[in-house]
């Protein structure tokens, strides 16, 4: 069973990848295999169902492929898609998080806190992540964010 410890740096790695896919981005390098490494790393999509909800989803809500969460992270496929990890963030924070570890079930809620590079612009999401262990880690099998308003 997966450490409380553990989980914050599985945490802590899915807000670096967003980081390492904006820098990509910045530089003009294949951004688009970098997500596409961050979403294996990250999420169960190439081993099972997955349910994903992403934070900022109007008209097609629910991102449950690995086509459907590339265009959700770098755009593409869906108009309404701009490319979540393309954003400038100058850090994100996490808060107020709560964690279940126990049998089979892995959860972890919370507050993350964007700061935007924009001058006062920030995005506050509550987030909800089901984990299940891996042989290469913790990864996703839930994910559900919302826009705290």
């Amino acid at each position: 069973m997966p450490t409380k410890q553990e989980l914050f740096e599985f945490i802590k790695s899915w807000i670096d990848g967003l980081s390492m896919i904006r820098t990509a981005y910045e530089k003009n390098e294949d951004y688009k295999n970098m997500a596409l490494e961050f979403i294996n790393k990250h999420y169960l999509f190439n081993e099972e169902l997955v349910l994903f909800k992403p934070t900022l989803t109007n008209k097609t809500i629910f991102r449950n492929s690995v086509d459907d969460a590339l265009s959700y992270f770098i755009g593409g496929k869906y108009s309404e898609d701009t490319g979540f990890a393309l954003k400038a963030f100058e850090s994100v924070t996490i808060d107020e998080t709560n964690t279940i570890i126990e049998n089979d079930l892995i959860a972890i809620m919370g507050i993350l806190d964007f700061k935007l590079l924009s001058p006062a612009e920030h995005m506050r999401v509550a987030f909800t992540f089901i984990l299940k262990t891996t042989e290469s880690g913790l990864k996703i099998k839930i994910h559900h964010s919302s826009l705290i308003v």
